[in-house]
């Protein structure tokens, strides 16, 4: 017998790089999903139509050759490690049209999928807040990217036509903010993803880290003119991360507001400045996104955009009056006369969370 579980992506409409930093973040779960069919088995055993390859893997904790398997092998054991008695074996089928590597965060969508299905087929139930902090764990030590907590938040209690205000320090409580007569929504991928993302991902936290130590407090508690007291400790390096996370919180705040009086235009100024400050403080930005960002800021019904995901590479968030289909086309042609690159581009709704199917 098969079975079938659907789990969503994810778009975060401002609060980047702030989830692992006890801020703000502001996302929601998208109707671009990973589809999971689990069938009994004598072995473990996984096939990615993306990939379009089979692997076999063991119940232990080595790593598997093939880097994407991690994800899934990290997922089933962490689930079903610490059973009393021998986990059952599954062939797993892995599809979708979430796109991978464009800041939607297919890996917590795989992820989160995996752990909630073998919670609800492995015999061991488990509430979304555990899933969750499995599925980080899965992230952070067996995969190696030392995540947040917001992406796994939103696959697992995304709302139809909601966003999440998400404290990430305190309680992790949602609030769901309905988003009534929001503007369109566009995704641009850009095509770019860079091989050091990962490493320069944990170089941010690591940063970030360093300057809380330093300021003594955390980024919500703390002011720009109090940053600017601390400059010579922090050194510009660490400045300037401290600097893009105290602002990007107010930005989320703001945010909400903005949603709530449905004023697009304030939105929109939120994430064209929220897009410089990563260009330019948090400096995770790259000349592929920016180029996008800024034809984006020439077209009429394009109230704001903004680069969306870890950086260095994936994709930019437009939100608009209407669709802009036409001057898509026309600055894909651009795009791939500067950079040789082929642009993609998807229309996004919110969505809800996990479930079977």
């Amino acid at each position: 017998m098969k079975y079938t579980f659907r789990s969503p992506g994810r778009i975060n409409l401002i609060g980047e790089h702030t989830d692992y930093n006890g801020g703000y973040v502001l996302p929601a779960a998208i109707d671009k999903y990973t589809y999971i069919t689990f069938e009994e088995s004598d072995h473990f055993e996984v096939y990615s139509k993306y990939f379009d390859q089979r692997v076999r893997f063991s119940f232990n904790e080595k790593k598997e050759k093939v880097e994407w398997v991690n994800y899934v092998k990290g997922a089933v054991l962490y689930s079903l490690r610490g059973l009393r008695r021998e986990p059952k074996p599954w062939k797993i089928e892995i599809s979708g049209d979430l796109p991978m590597g464009a800041g939607l965060s297919s890996s917590a969508s795989l992820i989160v999928g995996i752990v909630y299905a073998l919670s609800r087929l492995g015999g061991v139930y488990r509430k979304r807040e555990k899933i969750i902090k499995i599925a980080q764990k899965v992230e952070s030590e067996f995969v190696g990217v030392k995540c947040g907590i917001m992406d796994q938040y939103a696959v697992a209690f995304g709302k139809k036509g909601s966003f999440m205000l998400i404290d990430t320090e305190i309680n992790r409580v949602i609030q769901y903010v309905r988003a009534l007569r929001f503007p369109k929504i566009t995704v641009v991928d850009s095509g770019v993803k860079h091989e050091l993302a990962l490493s320069e991902y944990n170089k941010r936290r690591s940063e970030c880290e360093k300057a809380k130590k330093i300021i003594a407090t955390s980024f919500k508690r703390v002011n720009v003119q109090m940053l600017e007291e601390k400059r010579n400790k922090l050194g510009e390096t660490l400045y300037k991360r401290a600097r893009h996370v105290v602002e990007e919180n107010n930005r989320v705040q703001s945010a909400v507001f903005a949603i709530e009086e449905r004023d697009w235009k304030d939105l929109g100024r939120l994430l064209y400045e929220s897009h410089e400050s990563l260009k330019d403080l948090y400096e995770v930005s790259t000349e592929e996104t920016d180029f996008i960002v800024e034809r984006l800021s020439k077209i009429k019904s394009v109230y704001g955009a903004r680069m969306i995901g870890a950086g260095f590479g994936g994709s930019i968030l437009a939100i608009s009056k209407d669709y802009f289909d036409d001057d898509l086309k026309k600055i894909s042609n651009e795009y791939k006369k500067a950079f040789g690159i082929n642009m993609k581009s998807y229309h996004i709704r919110l969505a809800g969370s996990v479930r079977r199917i």
